[in-house]
Parts: C-alpha cells; structure tokens; sequence
C-alpha cells in the first residue's frame, strides 16, 4: 500500500482501533493528563486536546521529549504513543512516569512500549500494525486513544463523536481529495505557510508542517490566530510574499472574531504580496473537522510531492539523523 491509499484510510482505521480499544478497569479521574509521543505518533495526542480540550476532566498537555513535568505523580495520568512502540524518547518518559507512580496508558503496535506496559501492568491499547509508517497511522492512534479513554469513563459519549466522524469522512472523500488537490496545485514551487485558530485549526495546521517536510521533503510554516498577529505579522513587510503560499484552515467551531481577524491581518500584510487560499473543514463534531482538516494535508503533501516526481515515502534525512545519533527506535 502507498502512503497515498494509506492515507486514505483514516476513517476506517478509526473505526477499527475505537472499536478494539483497551477495556481493561475504569481510569480514576485524574489531576492531568499528559500525552507523550513524537512525529506522527503524537498527533493523535494533538487530536485530543483539540477535539475534547473542553471535555475531558482534567487538563491535558503535550510532551514532546523525555521530560516530564516534575509535580508528576500518582494522582496523574501519562498517557505514552508510539505506533512502531520503540521510539526512544517515549519509551524514556514511560520508565519515569512508571518511576513516580503515575497511571498509565500505553497505545501502540507492539514493540519495547508494549513490553513495558504488560510488565507495569499499564493499560494498553494495541493498535493493529495496518500501515507501515507512523505518519500514515493517525486514525489507529486516534481512535485507540479515544476509545481507551471513553471506556475508562473519561470520555463519556465519544463514540458518537467516532461514528459521525467516521461517516462523515466517508461520505466527503471526493470533497476532500480534491481539496488537497487544488491545495497541491496552489502551491507549486513555493513554500506553505498555514494559519490555523485556538482548536482544530491549530492542531491541524502543526500536523501540515510536518506532512509537507516529510511527505513533499519542503521547509513548511505554522501559526496560529490570534498569537501570530503578535509577530509574524510583522515579518511579512512589503514584497517578501512571493516564495510562500498562505493557507488559512477554517472550522465552524473556530472562536467568534475569528473570521474579521483573518481579514484585517490579509489587508495588515497586503504589501508582502502573498498568494493565499481557505480550505475548511467538514463534520458536524470537533473531533470529524480536527481530522478531515489533517486528511487534506496529509494527502495535499503526498499529491505535492508525486508532482514534482519526489517519492513521499522515504525520511533519508531522520534516518541518517539517527544513525549519527547511535537511535534505532521508529516513532
């Protein structure tokens, strides 16, 4: 399977890893919860916190590294992802988090992480080895997530969220495909620059940067509203617009104000003439918009990359990183 078809099928990767999620005993409310992971395995953690950031119990943070936040412990949950379950990082903060006493949770396709969490005797949420690359794995970490927490009874309700998700992905595939299609063209030899807001839009536009440097091997951009009208506005002064395209993401649960912000700042940096584009999501719930918005990016990146002759599969640069480094792990 290409990256491309493995790409599309996030919704039934969804559906499937919701629906083998771990069931082991109910998740005790916790103080935080703290979503560990690296590359592509991580963004199912982004997709939490954009889609339930208002839902979930606790607070919910990101850690992207080894170090954990010292007032960790017992009354926390840490939550590690690692699709291939050798990254090396998030195996690191497991063993701490394990060291202190945290509740765990562990999603992944086996590997060393998997090792661990039978041998603490974490909850573990295998996910099936369906795609070979992490990246491509967004609906089975997604969907293991969320339905381990649901059935931990942290997030009632979510699977109604999963089935609306699942079809309405389903049924907007053309609509999306050629959403990405247009976004490929629109960008052509230039650089992608993507703004997103607080929320999906954010999320997803993080998750385009990182789909446009691996997949279509390009420097790629992201910011977010309102926080980029505090300083990267700036940097667009007059003229220095035309090696970058603009991609704003849209969502209908962006915050109000959201809409007038976008168009003063355009009009703001009118002089840097810079080419942009909307793409907007679709779903009626935040969890469908959050993935149908970091669908078109993933395959706009993988469409960029095949028309310019560039196979999107290989990361020679991350291999080679690691190689120098001594790591082996996968994320």
């Amino acid at each position: 399977m290409s990256i491309l078809d493995a790409f599309l099928t996030l919704p039934r990767q969804l559906e499937t890893s919701f629906g083998v999620a771990a069931s082991g005993p109910s998740l005790e409310r916790p103080r935080s919860i703290v979503l560990c992971g690296m590359g592509g395995s991580a963004a199912a953690g982004d997709v939490l916190r954009a889609a339930y950031a208002d839902a979930l119990p606790a607070p919910a943070l990101s850690v992207r590294g080894d170090r954990l936040p010292g007032y960790l412990g017992p009354d926390d949950l840490v939550v590690c992802l690692s699709y291939s379950g050798t990254t090396e990082e998030t195996l690191s903060a497991f063993d701490e988090a394990a060291a202190r006493g945290c509740a765990l949770v562990a999603v992944c396709a086996g590997g060393g992480l998997a090792d661990r969490a039978a041998a603490a005797g974490a909850t573990l949420a295998l996910v099936p080895r369906d795609v070979e690359m992490p990246r491509a794995a967004l609906g089975l970490l997604t969907g293991a997530l969320v339905g381990t927490l649901a059935r931990g009874g942290l997030l009632p309700g979510a699977g109604d969220d999963v089935r609306e998700s699942v079809a309405s992905l389903t049924s907007a595939a053309d609509e999306l495909a050629a959403d990405a299609a247009a976004v490929a063209r629109r960008i052509g030899a230039r650089m992608p620059v993507i703004w997103g807001s607080e929320g999906p839009s954010e999320a997803a536009a993080w998750r385009w940067k990182c789909a446009f440097n691996e997949n279509a091997k390009t420097p790629a951009f992201s910011s977010s509203l309102p926080e980029l009208d505090h300083h990267e506005v700036v940097g667009w002064a007059e003229g220095t617009g035309p090696g970058f395209v603009l991609i704003v993401l849209r969502e209908a649960g962006e915050q109000p104000g959201i809409a007038r912000r976008i168009e003063a700042t355009l009009e703001t940096i009118a002089a840097a003439d810079l080419g942009w584009m909307e793409v907007h999501a679709r779903g009626a719930s935040a969890l469908a918009r959050t993935l149908s918005l970091m669908l078109v990016g993933d395959v706009a990146s993988a469409t960029h990359a095949l028309e310019r002759g560039i196979d999107p599969e290989p990361i020679e640069a991350i291999a080679s990183l690691k190689q120098r480094l001594g790591r082996k792990g996968a994320r």
